[in-house]
């Protein structure tokens, strides 16, 4: 079967979607694992049967894979701390995020090694959100000394899901709020993984060239754009994006993963590196930066789809999208099977999915390889690729945002290919800016003025009646 990949890859999904409706004993269905393991093995010179059984076998292992996630050490830090209790508590470990400081707070993600109650001391592990109400300059692995008290996340509405279910995808189930700078004791020392160091070094560099050339507003959404750094967008102008169905511009996606591929590859050509080289490093330049931006959902999937297009590159076969897509849906869900359930997960599949179904199709049906005019073929087929992605993402939007907005194909025919030139003009802000600084100048003119201007029309179309209504 040729999609035998993917199509398993559907049953691992239904597999977490039907244990997270049930309650089913994790060792019937680890017996029923077994048992389907056997008959795949036994049934193998028979097609039919065998496929059968794989599609069985990966349900099973999507509903284990899922219930065993909720599984949790016995040292975990949530088994320390009962509800509703204000005690005070000491905890050692080190900062396992990149601290975000916005509105004058700093918020990061605490990994304790050791938790203290009076004269207490015992080892635990988890995580830990941490709020501070002050800007502070922390780093990630840097060690600390937390003192606090800490509670549950409370379970106010987070779209159509409560902000607990939230944290709790995230491995999160407790809260520290520091309010007094002698909470914080730095200790000697740091524990982390020397790549992400090195990632967030660089993304931070990159940062500082953005907002070197580019006034506040315009280097707040390249630096989105290209860097994947949301926290300093406006509140207005994500507002006004998700008006006109073009919010997706300000998330790191395949097509940015694309453009640095390119430039990679292009650069590695004119140095005449021989192509096993090029594709070996421009793989390596992907990862890094998947992790630069975050390593969000749709920078997985598409770090993962392109360097399983590469890696067929080297071994002559055809990629097909399709298991392209299964293997990057199984990258993310493998570790972290809850991300099934996040939107930023759906909406990056369903839109891929859709494009990639409907799109052949409709171009088909409309033959507009006959249109003479290319032109007029080119505006064509950029309303069908909006099309094809909004009818693939109507549904998810309007359940999570309760919002519709028929405007989304217009305004993406027309913003979509400024947000292209916007993109290209950042990445060659930041490389210019980078090696030959008076050319910087060159690219921020330019990069400001298409971002003014994507701006005046995104404002101008969710004015047209009719553009968007809540539901």
């Amino acid at each position: 079967m040729k999609r035998l990949f993917a199509l398993s890859a559907v049953f691992y999904c239904l597999g977490i979607v039907l244990v997270s409706l049930t309650r089913v004993n994790f060792w019937i269905i680890l017996g029923s694992g077994v048992i389907i393991l056997s008959a795949a093995c036994l049934s193998f010179r028979n097609n039919r049967i065998f496929a059968i059984s794989v599609f069985f076998l990966a349900l099973a292992l999507g509903a284990l894979n899922l219930k065993s996630s909720y599984v949790q050490d016995k040292c975990h830090i949530r088994n320390f701390v009962p509800y509703n209790d204000d005690t005070v508590y000491s905890l050692s470990g080190f900062v396992a995020s990149q601290p975000v400081t916005e509105n004058e707070r700093t918020t990061f993600i605490f990994r304790p090694q050791e938790i203290q109650l009076n004269n207490l001391k015992w080892l635990c592990c988890g995580k830990v959100l941490v709020r501070v109400d002050f800007p502070q300059d922390l780093s990630y692995a840097q060690r600390l000394t937390l003192t606090g008290a800490l509670s549950r996340p409370v379970g106010f509405s987070y779209g159509t899901h409560s902000y607990r279910d939230y944290l709790s995808g995230q491995g999160i189930y407790l809260l520290m709020r520091i309010r007094n700078r002698l909470q914080i004791i730095q200790q000697p020392g740091g524990r982390g993984n020397k790549l992400i160091i090195l990632s967030f070094w660089l993304r931070a560099k990159l940062e500082q060239i953005i907002r070197r050339y580019l006034p506040d507003l315009p280097a707040a959404i390249l630096s989105a754009m290209v860097l994947g750094q949301r926290s300093s967008i406006p509140r207005l102008v994500n507002n006004q994006m998700i008006k006109s169905g073009t919010v997706h511009i300000l998330v790191v996606s395949g097509f940015n993963v694309g453009i640095v591929a390119f430039i990679v590859n292009l650069l590695l050509k004119i140095m005449r590196i021989r192509i096993k080289a090029r594709i070996i490093l421009t793989i390596a330049c992907l990862f890094i930066y998947c992790l630069i931006t975050g390593a969000s959902n749709p920078v997985i999937r598409a770090t993962v789809m392109g360097i399983v297009f590469l890696l067929a590159n080297i071994l002559r076969r055809q990629a097909d999208i399709y298991n392209c897509l299964a293997c990057a849906a199984l990258f993310i869900l493998g570790p972290s099977p809850r991300q099934l359930f996040d939107i930023g997960f759906q909406l990056s599949f369903a839109s891929v999915l859709a494009i990639a179904y409907f799109y052949p199709r409709i171009k088909s049906f409309l033959r507009l390889e006959n249109f003479k005019v290319k032109a007029l073929r080119f505006i064509c087929e950029g309303c069908l690729v909006s099309l094809c992605a909004w009818i693939g993402t109507i549904g998810l939007v309007a359940y999570n945002f309760r919002i519709i907005a028929p405007i989304t194909i217009l305004a993406n025919i027309l913003i979509v290919p400024l947000a292209t030139l916007i993109t290209l003009c950042g990445f060659s802000l930041v490389l210019c800016g980078s090696f030959c600084p008076f050319l910087g100048e060159v690219f921020s003119t330019t990069t400001a003025m298409l971002i003014t201007l994507l701006l005046n029309i995104n404002s101008a179309i969710i004015k047209i009646p009719g553009a968007y209504f809540y539901l």
